[in-house]
């Protein structure tokens, strides 16, 4: 984004987050609903498309004046409002994959905090989330909402790797708040 308006940088410090915080709560993950956040920036027609084909979602987010009535009286979807970093933790944890269908996203904490808890992310190929969301190793990258609703569907029916679970916590720990520490004191380091 910083190139195309013309900006020269010279490295990239993404928003941190704490991974003694955000980590896997459970060795033994139910997988038995997919995780969304619902808020202004979630595409609330895709959610309903996946819960439509039998998927149990649950979805948390504060922001309720933004989600269609029937998204939240939908049979397939629970939704929990706003829940305790604790309870997120678990949600994150115990899914069998995160969803994050977004209309504009420049960073996303949603997905990253999901790969920190162990739980992959199936996203779209742009903005935020394409530059730490690894395809088919720490989640899912698709084009289009066709794309995310079917590989809802497959990973729904057909799981993936164990290892892709470890995968995801290996990524998200580049993203730590002790490692970004680390590079503001490098580049202080260097001005002085």
């Amino acid at each position: 984004m910083y190139l195309s308006l013309g900006v020269k940088t010279d490295c990239i410090i993404y928003p941190p987050i704490d991974c003694q915080t955000f980590r896997p709560s459970t060795s033994t993950p139910s997988s038995d609903y997919v995780l969304t956040y619902l808020g202004k920036e979630t595409k609330f027609s895709i959610v309903k498309n996946v819960a439509d084909f039998g998927l149990k979602i649950k979805a948390f987010g504060a922001k309720t004046p933004f989600i269609p009535e029937g998204l939240l009286r939908h049979p397939n979807v629970e939704f929990l409002g706003r829940v305790s970093t604790k309870e997120l933790v678990d949600l994150y944890s115990n899914a069998l994959f995160t969803m994050f269908p977004f209309t504009h996203e420049p960073f996303g904490y949603v997905p990253l905090e999901s790969m920190a808890c162990g739980t992959p992310v199936l996203t779209y190929d742009f903005q935020g989330p394409s530059e730490y969301v690894a395809d088919a190793h720490t989640g899912w990258l698709v084009h289009t909402d066709d794309e995310l609703v079917q590989k809802s569907v497959e990973l729904w029916k057909e799981q993936y790797p164990s290892e892709t679970r470890t995968n995801c916590v290996k990524a998200a720990s580049k993203f730590d708040k002790r490692q970004y520490l680390e590079q503001w004191l490098e580049i202080i380091g260097k001005l002085s």
